[in-house]
């Protein structure tokens, strides 16, 4: 009988042990293979919440462009028509210079007429 009990943990060691560690394997692995399951679907739905943001961004510059575009497009059209403006000032101030110039001219010639001797 001594010698079985010496050879039980040798039969435990053989038997029991690889069986042990067979099922323990498994299990891990199955955690494992759980575990990536689980991860794959939360990056999964991260990645759908990304791209849900990243089209409502873009949506808001895409309208924010535009209305900056608009504001740019109705600036440029007031400082063209303020330009415009200007311009026909400029002409007019050239226009009332050359006759201010001319009525002076006038003036001196006039002037110089009448203050000369008639012949009579």
């Amino acid at each position: 009988m001594a010698r079985i009990v010496e050879k039980v943990p040798g039969w435990v060691e053989k038997l029991l042990i690889p069986t042990l560690e067979s099922r323990v394997r498994g299990i891990v692995r199955e955690e494992v293979e759980h575990l990536e399951k689980v991860m794959e679907a939360r990056f999964q739905s991260v990645d759908a919440r990304m791209e849900s943001v990243e089209k409502r961004v873009n949506t808001r510059f895409d309208e924010l462009e535009k209305r900056v575009n608009t504001r740019f497009d109705e600036l440029e059209k007031r400082v063209n028509t303020r330009f415009d403006e200007l311009e026909k000032r400029i002409d007019v101030i050239q226009r009332l210079a050359i006759l201010e110039a001319q009525v002076k001219e006038l003036r001196e010639t006039h002037g110089r007429a009448q203050s000369q001797p008639t012949g009579n």
